[in-house]
């Protein structure tokens, strides 16, 4: 399983955090499936992964969010 770079980002902090996929799809109201789409990037999902950049506190790239 592939993860584009944005995916990549947001497990590692997942992990750091001892968060699930199960949890960040919760907090944003989407299924779990969903969430992993996007991480993966076969799904856009713009406005989710700017949800999840403001939850996370993440510092990505605008690039990183098309």
């Amino acid at each position: 399983m592939k993860y584009s770079n944005f995916g990549i980002e947001v497990r590692k902090v997942l992990l750091e955090r001892d968060l699930t996929l199960t949890i960040l799809a919760s907090e944003l109201k989407i299924s779990v499936s969903y969430l992993s789409d996007i991480l993966r990037g076969s799904r856009k999902g713009k406005k989710q992964k700017k949800a999840i950049v403001e939850l996370l506190g993440l510092d990505i790239c605008e690039e990183d969010l098309k």
